[in-house]
């Protein structure tokens, strides 16, 4: 197996990794194969300190050097190679149970890579590939998954359908105590958000905390995205289900939190009427509006949306709306490149519904720290949790 781990510490990265049984069953990291030419090939000792290297970190049992077509393995002290035919197979067999998320990640990142690039065909099968051979854990799956994810957001074709993992968590955290019962997110794309409210609720489990009684349920316009979401949600430990629809069109149920980021830059193909008996065509005031229709009475809204949403002239009667009939508990601004695929600066309003109007905590991530402040347990996190809650020290 190819190799994507990169050493900590360095910018390389071992040619080859392959995965092998431990004496427990569990699959690790075996063997490390570096492969040289050229005229580096004359002296194969050269190679060792960097052997050593990728042997320390990984915990490699077998390293090797192959210049040409020769093969030469490392002694256990890394001071001299000894030349072999080729590797030696391992001694517990090289299937068992895979638990480190390194394993799967490679395979995902490459079936989410293969799903989202613009020529890709339509008819293309979505769903999670498997290692054949291998028993994976749900939880190396899982997380191996999320990692891919975060690895594509970035790419130019997926960032429009994904959020950055640290807002997600942001979003995930500031529902609070409110997290119960159906999660719905209208806007889904391939579930970044609804992914993180799923970690909370998995935390949960892992530290034998009786975690709530949620369900996740996403809207994705797009099938392959929708498709790519679902697949996911099928390993995310949390009931889910993801529609392929127009949220404005399908019918959404009631909600007893809704997390989202409506699509940036987008005005509405018809009018549509806000709670306040005005029309619209503007996409985040659309967004706003329908995420609060479909919110039950004590629910939480929280919602990622242009800075501009602030002070659009064209949202001031709205905004005066929200302000005199919901709680408006947060609005917290990130900083440019915060939100993936995007040049603007956002804002992550949170609302209660059912709860008197009331003061609203303003914060400003900084540009330079704004991955500290805005992280679960950043101090910009923490007091706007302490604001909307009364306590910070919330399961997370």
């Amino acid at each position: 197996m190819e190799s994507d781990l990169r050493i900590a510490g360095t910018n390389s990265r071992p040619d080859i990794v392959a995965w092998a049984a431990s004496e427990d069953g569990k699959v690790v990291p075996w063997v490390v194969i570096e492969i040289k030419s050229g005229a580096s090939s004359s002296k194969p000792e050269f190679v060792l300190p960097q052997v050593a290297q990728y042997a320390s970190t990984l915990g490699t049992a077998d390293n090797y050097v192959v210049m040409g077509t020769k093969w030469f393995k490392a002694d256990r002290s890394f001071r001299r190679l000894e030349p072999v035919s080729g590797p030696t197979p391992p001694p517990f067999g090289s299937h068992g149970e895979v638990d480190d998320p390194a394993v799967v990640e490679p395979l995902l990142t490459n079936w989410l890579a293969s799903l989202t690039r613009e020529m890709a065909p339509r008819e293309l099968p979505v769903g999670l590939p498997t290692l054949e051979g291998f028993s994976v854990t749900n939880e190396a799956y899982w997380r191996a998954a999320m990692r891919a994810i975060a690895d594509t957001t970035s790419r130019s074709g997926f960032a429009q359908h994904s959020s950055s993992p640290l807002i997600a968590a942001l979003v995930a955290r500031l529902i609070g105590n409110r997290l119960e019962g159906l999660v719905l997110d209208p806007f889904s794309g391939v579930g970044s958000f609804l992914w993180a409210v799923a970690d909370r609720v998995r935390g949960a489990m892992e530290r034998g905390e009786s975690p709530p009684n949620v369900r996740l349920l996403g809207v994705e316009l797009e099938e392959r995205t929708a498709a790519i979401a679902r697949a996911i949600g099928e390993i995310a430990g949390v009931p889910t289900d993801i529609v392929a629809g127009d949220a404005f069109r399908v019918e959404l149920p009631m909600s007893s939190a809704i997390v989202t980021a409506p699509p940036v830059g987008m005005r509405l193909p018809q009018p549509y009427e806000l709670l306040n008996g005005r029309v619209t065509t503007d996409m985040d005031l659309a967004a706003v509006d329908l995420s609060l229709r479909h919110l039950e009475e004590g629910g939480r809204a929280v919602i990622l949306l242009p800075r501009s949403f602030v002070y659009r002239s064209s949202g001031d009667a709205y905004r005066e709306y929200l302000a005199n009939e919901f709680r408006v508990g947060a609005l917290i601004g990130t900083p440019r490149g915060a939100v993936p695929g995007t040049s603007f600066a956002g804002v992550v309003l949170v609302i209660d519904k059912g709860d008197a109007p009331g003061e609203t905590f303003v914060g400003q991530a900084a540009d330079d720290d704004w991955q500290v402040q805005l992280g679960v347990e950043g101090a910009l996190t923490k007091a706007a949790v302490d604001h909307l809650d009364g306590f910070s020290e919330i399961w997370s």
